[in-house]
């Protein structure tokens, strides 16, 4: 396994230093064997992870979400390489998707997920530059374009199927990462057995601007981008996880807090402070993830219902602990095994100044 994931890694290195890569996804499924990439090369951060693409049982996808200051008003969008059997939770029939959420200033929440038929021509598109990538899936009105050094993103949607037109611009606030580390060539890239993360914007400066079912939703606040993949279908081996980002005074953090069908409890932390990182590891200790207040049932059941928060603890080193509250605020997606919230925050380190802020984040749960 490691010879061929260093292998792997050094195949796309010598493409992505010196050009940009494009990768085509034709809407068909593989049938032949598709092998992820779990050790960082020293660019292509937020390019595809699964080689030579996916086929049934596997997954690749790119993450986008931002939220207003207020908590409010919300859109998150997701382009997905994958089945229904490698992540359960995208339309069945296709291989390509994507979705978006809109939740906007009063409350009020719209899904929207669109996949290429099923035996069609649509395709997807990866262009891979320098850490940056850009996609186009072709046919949805999806696409989403980054710059190489992951400084910029910017989503653009033009769906008359969904009646959504808009875009979403993401300027940098904080340094990408990997699970255990920094942006650097030889880390780990699994956050949890065959799960694997890159985190290319932590914090970003966010401008919505987008016309959904002929209402608009504009705001400004915080955004996020990330992409996870994995080489075995998702649900048989997460039991749960709670995962989240969000900016707290002059901190940018980011939670993964994972339990695996094996019973272990997996860690990934990260925090940048005024843009400069303070923490990013994944040992036991750097960082504790529970939920709160009503529905705060540890390890959470498919039965459980939704929990009223969050309470983190992140270990910053010689800074010192920064132990957070997060309280749900709006609902960004509940579909039972799977929930979405924006949240509040309030927290600092101890002996410190306390903060609020505003996140996003999320909990699967899948077990009995």
């Amino acid at each position: 396994m490691q010879l061929r994931n260093l292998a792997l890694t050094s195949a796309l290195c010598a493409t992505t230093v010196l050009a940009s890569v494009t990768n085509v996804y034709p809407n068909v499924i593989q049938t032949g064997p598709s092998n992820a990439l779990y050790v960082s090369g020293a660019s292509g951060l937020d390019g595809p992870k699964m080689s030579p693409g996916i086929n049934a049982t596997t997954f690749d996808w790119w993450y986008f979400d931002a939220v207003s200051t207020n908590g409010n008003a919300a859109v998150v969008m997701v382009f997905y390489l994958s089945t229904d059997l490698g992540f359960s939770f995208v339309p069945p029939l296709s291989a390509l998707s994507v979705d978006i959420f809109a939740t906007f200033d009063d409350g009020s929440l719209v899904f929207l997920p669109l996949n290429n038929l099923p035996y069609t021509a649509g395709q997807a598109t990866v262009v891979t530059d320098g850490d940056g990538a850009s996609g186009n899936w072709q046919g949805t009105g999806f696409s989403f374009e980054g710059s190489p050094d992951l400084s910029t993103y910017k989503v653009t949607v033009d769906s008359p199927v969904l009646a959504i037109k808009g875009t979403l611009e993401l300027t940098s606030r904080a340094p990408a990462h990997y699970p255990c580390g920094p942006n650097e060539a030889g880390q780990r890239l699994d956050v949890s057995p065959n799960v694997g993360w890159a985190n290319a914007m932590p914090d970003a400066d966010a401008v919505a601007d987008f016309t959904v079912l002929g209402r608009p939703l504009k705001f400004t606040g915080i955004g996020y981008h990330d992409k996870n993949w994995g080489d075995k279908p998702f649900t048989t081996h997460v039991s749960s996880w709670y995962w989240g980002h969000g900016r707290l005074g002059p901190y940018s953090i980011v939670w993964f807090d994972v339990l695996g069908k094996d019973g272990t409890e997996y860690f990934s932390s990260y925090a940048a402070k005024d843009g400069v990182i303070v923490a990013t590891q994944c040992g036991p200790g750097s960082i504790k993830v529970r939920p709160t207040g009503k529905n705060s049932q540890y390890p959470p059941k498919i039965t459980s219902g939704n929990p009223e928060g969050l309470h983190i603890d992140l270990d910053l080193g010689a800074e010192g602990m920064l132990r957070v509250n997060v309280t749900a605020h709006s609902v960004l997606a509940d579909a039972f095994l799977y929930y979405r919230a924006s949240g509040l925050l309030v927290g600092g380190v101890d002996g410190g100044p306390q903060y609020t802020g505003v996140s996003v984040y999320e909990e699967f749960k899948l077990q009995f």
